[in-house]
Parts: structure tokens; sequence; C-alpha cells
């Protein structure tokens, strides 16, 4: 199976949601580990947590790490939240759809769309 896992947020109450990106982690993990294709999409605000991940003191680097490779950021947001050089080179950027990451071509190319 292939699933790509959309994250559109960010913050709850003026905090990064963790359990959002958490259980993002977990599952994806979980799929990783037992043979399926994973993408974890970074948009809008969720881009932010694309620079707190590189974060080497992060709470969650263990868990980002075995998927880094795995994540796709939002070239358009990340420009507009100030990060993309900070994130350039690290993990993917994509900027099909007028600079934002086209979900068409993840559905043509199988993936099952997961937005958390």
């Amino acid at each position: 199976m292939k699933v790509a896992f959309l994250i559109f947020s960010y913050l709850n109450k003026d905090k990064p949601n963790m359990p959002v990106m958490f259980h993002t982690l977990l599952f994806a993990n979980e799929m990783k580990e037992k043979g399926d294709e994973v993408k974890i999409i970074l948009e809008g605000e969720a881009v932010l947590w694309a620079k707190d991940l590189l974060s080497e003191n992060h709470p969650l680097k263990n868990h980002f790490e075995k998927l880094k490779d795995d994540f796709v950021v939002c070239e358009a947001c990340a420009t507009m939240f100030n990060i993309k050089d900070e994130i350039d080179g690290k993990l993917k950027l994509e900027n099909d759809l007028f600079g934002h990451i086209s979900l068409k071509k993840y559905l043509d190319e199988g993936y099952r769309v997961i937005e958390l």
C-alpha cells in the first residue's frame, strides 16, 4: 500500500500540536516497517514542523529520523513562513502546483491520502 499523510496544522492553543505529529510519525513508521510506502506531506502552517523536527533537541527526533526521507514540504509555504533556507537540502521541497505540492501527482501514483 502507498499512503500519504497530509498535515496542514501546526499550532493548537498557541503551542505545537505534538499529538498530531506524534501519531503521524507512529502510523507512518508502522506502515513503513510492514513494507508500505509512506509520504508525510507538510502544507500550510504545517511546514513549521520541518524546522522543529530538524532540531537536535526535539522530543520527536528519534521518530522523525526513521522517516526523514519520506517527508515532502511545500516550497511556497516554506518560503511564506521563512524557513525554506533552513530546510533546503535537508528535506524534500516540492512545488509542482503553483509552488505547492500536487496531491493529484500522489493520487496518480497510487497513494491514499490521509489528512491529520
